[in-house]
């Protein structure tokens, strides 16, 4: 009887310390209470299945000796510790798929006409949030040009799938990924070395999203595109992006198409209505609401913090190779709205065009410094320059320095003096 008993409670008391381990690795949520490395959370993540056979078996067993012998615990005991152990259980090893399911082959696109209709419907919810934009001409999209077209996502809609649909660029797929903690939306096309992705949502990891690869079972960095533990393989290949409010993307852009992902309403299917409620607006979007609201980061995972500038402060940042460089509006617009500069060897143009209130970055291959440039690239003399395909838009300055510490802060143009080597030790 001793043995009997020592050994349900050992079973019950495994199955519930996995399941705690499950839940404070790989349920994001848990890292406002309890971080753990990353190479312990990577170590979790590689090892999920075999430690949930662990947590499920171990319950078992216990539920065995105790339906044969009910003396061992009270039920409520029982059925307190089990239904404990099945919600961290749920909630790390099942739920992010639930949760967040991407549409890597399968998305929503409207006109422009009718985007508008859809915004407006979301001006609620921005207006409750972080996104407190007056009307819809003010929302801000991420955009991306594609060989059909150019293409436009909101921060609201992208918010839950993190993963959605574009098309072909240069006759490559393409994906827009967006990470709401780090207010970054990267196009990637969804292969490395030459190996399709499927990709899915794992949890975020220093205030950023993180990916994984449902054929190899790699964690992949957002913000970096390479798989965690094969970086000899390469990265995803990033396509370029800009930011600027839906009225400027009509006007620029009037035969381009807006991705809308509505939640469904309650006779439409009123289990998921519920649950997309749930999660998109008490769960993703207050969380993120958090990241605007406070000066501390949203979840507690980073310790050290640059202070060149204030951590909220919202950057222009890109990279050449090795070489990351992040930008303020502010110093754009004080050096005319136009910095001609170098980045990783190569002669940039880094533009505010007031216009159309948006930040662009451009390989200047002209052979000569811009004096003038608009959104598109266009240059004097009927040139348009390439777009820098890494530039992130309106990201969160402690999370870019936080994964590039050597980045350089607003660079000068080119012959600018000192500046350029604002380089952080």
């Amino acid at each position: 009887m001793r043995s009997r008993t020592i050994l349900f409670w050992s079973l019950l008391a495994l199955s519930l310390a996995v399941n705690a381990v499950i839940f404070k690795d790989l349920a994001d949520i848990s890292q406002w209470l309890v971080q753990s490395s990353r190479e312990f959370t990577m170590a979790v993540w590689y090892h999920r299945h075999w430690l949930a056979l662990v947590a499920i078996g171990s319950l078992a067993g216990a539920w065995l000796l105790w339906l044969r012998d009910r003396s061992l615990a009270p039920r409520w005991v029982t059925l307190s510790v089990t239904l404990l152990g099945l919600f961290l259980f749920y909630s790390g090893y099942v739920n992010p798929r639930l949760m967040f399911r991407t549409q890597q082959h399968e998305a929503q696109f409207v006109p422009v006409s009718e985007a508008r209709a859809r915004l407006e419907r979301t001006l609620p919810w921005a207006r409750f949030g972080w996104q407190r934009y007056a009307s819809v001409d003010d929302i801000s999209m991420i955009v991306l040009e594609t060989d059909r077209g150019a293409l436009a996502y909101s921060d609201y809609f992208i918010l839950q799938p993190h993963v959605a649909k574009a098309a072909p660029v240069n006759g490559e797929d393409v994906v827009m990924t967006y990470c709401g903690l780090t207010n970054m939306g990267i196009a990637y096309s969804p292969e490395i070395d030459g190996q399709p992705l499927e990709l899915g949502v794992m949890t975020q990891l220093e205030n950023n999203l993180v990916l994984w690869d449902h054929n190899t079972g790699e964690p992949i960095q957002q913000i970096y595109g390479r798989m965690e533990g094969r970086p000899e393989r390469g990265k995803m290949r990033e396509w370029p992006t800009i930011r600027m409010p839906f009225a400027s993307f009509a006007a620029l852009y009037p035969d381009g198409l807006v991705y809308v992902n509505e939640i469904p309403s309650f006779s439409e299917n009123p289990l998921l209505a519920a649950w997309d409620r749930l999660t998109r607006h008490v769960m993703m979007y207050n969380g993120v609401s958090l990241q605007w609201a406070r000066e501390a980061p949203a979840f507690p995972t980073i310790e050290r913090f640059d202070d060149r500038l204030p951590r909220k402060q919202l950057v222009y940042a890109l990279s050449v190779g090795d070489d990351h460089v992040a930008w303020t509006l502010d110093y754009i617009r004080e050096q005319g709205d136009l910095i001609n500069t170098r980045v990783g060897g190569r002669d940039i143009v880094i533009a505010y065009d007031a216009r159309w209130r948006a930040v662009g970055a451009f390989y200047n291959d002209s052979g000569a410094p811009v004096t003038s440039i608009n959104i598109l690239g266009e240059i004097p003399g009927g040139r348009t320059l390439p777009r820098v395909e890494t530039l992130k838009s309106e990201i969160f300055w402690f999370i870019w320095a936080h994964f590039h510490p050597d980045t350089d802060v607003n660079r000068a143009p080119a012959g600018g003096g000192d500046r350029i080597a604002n380089r952080s030790a």
